[in-house]
């Protein structure tokens, strides 16, 4: 398939895919001292899970350095995020091992991968939000509690969506204490100790970006987006995603990534739900850890 860029617009074929490319640098937000609330999207395997039938995983091979939508899928458009440039080294998290008894089983060593930047060997980015605005959708939130857990000493999962309207149930699988210190922007804060085998319940009305931490583990991360509109996904271990279900038009898309930053663009979909391929490049600025405008 011949692609090629031209003042803005990406070319595929005989179709013009017009790019809004203005990533931006990851907000980096004040944490004033320990709240009182926990909010964060993560969730067990034993948990319920938020199902949407606008978000499949996706396989397949990658090419270097952008976020993707592809086209042409029978189930709608979907792609990959993709790492521009030199692949940075990741260093495993620094866990101080007092802090860290109880957290494992004896015998057994704790994760320290740092999954605020996954990238696969071919250059495929895990954990992009990726969002779709599409006028008069409207989003639904699920009727049970979407289930973060914290297992293990780390969050699960890393980083989810949910609608706006959501309840999150804040669990705790670990036979030690944790902390769950939330960092709304529009939503209520939570800073509250959840023993082990507890849980805590919170709601979320509004759109926002939410980090999570635990100020008893301190390497202990995640990250809850709120969105109002039912087409999102959050990218797979290889970069991949799908979003099913687009209507026939030009729709807006954003993306963001802890450490990359964030941006916008525009999606064209077909009458079929398929859509060609757009490309948003995502890299680190010179001092990394940032996002770079196009």
């Amino acid at each position: 398939m011949h692609i090629q860029l031209i003042s803005g617009a990406l070319i595929v074929g005989a179709t013009a895919l017009l790019v809004a490319p203005t990533q931006e640098r990851c907000d980096t937000q004040a944490h004033s001292g320990p709240a009182q609330d926990c909010c964060a999207p993560a969730q067990a395997a034993a948990s319920t899970q938020l199902s949407t039938p606008f978000l499949t995983p996706l396989s397949g091979p990658a090419a270097a350095g952008r976020v993707l939508f592809v086209g042409e899928f029978a189930e709608g458009a979907g792609g990959k995020a993709l790492f521009e440039g030199e692949k940075p080294e990741v260093r495993p998290l620094d866990i101080d091992a007092e802090k860290a008894k109880g957290c494992m089983p004896e015998g057994q060593a704790m994760d320290t991968t740092d999954q605020s930047l996954l990238i696969s060997k071919d250059g495929g980015i895990a954990n992009v939000v990726i969002q779709v605005a599409v006028e008069g959708a409207k989003v639904t939130a699920p009727d049970k509690p979407f289930h973060v857990d914290q297992t293990k000493c780390h969050f699960e999962p890393h980083v989810a969506v949910i609608p706006a309207g959501t309840t999150v149930e804040f669990l705790n699988s670990d036979q030690v204490s944790h902390n769950v210190h939330t960092y709304p922007k529009k939503n209520e804060g939570m800073n509250k100790t959840i023993p082990a085998g507890s849980k805590e319940l919170q709601k979320y009305d509004k759109t926002d970006q939410i980090e999570i931490k635990c100020d008893i583990h301190p390497w202990m991360n995640s990250y809850l987006v709120v969105t109002d509109t039912p087409f999102y996904a959050v990218t797979a271990a290889d970069g991949s995603f799908k979003i099913a279900g687009l209507p026939e038009g030009t729709h807006k898309v954003e993306y963001w990534h802890e450490k990359l930053g964030k941006g916008k663009a525009e999606i064209v979909v077909k009458a079929d739900g398929s859509s060609e391929p757009l490309e948003i490049k995502l890299g680190e600025n010179k001092g990394g850890g940032r996002g770079r405008r196009k």
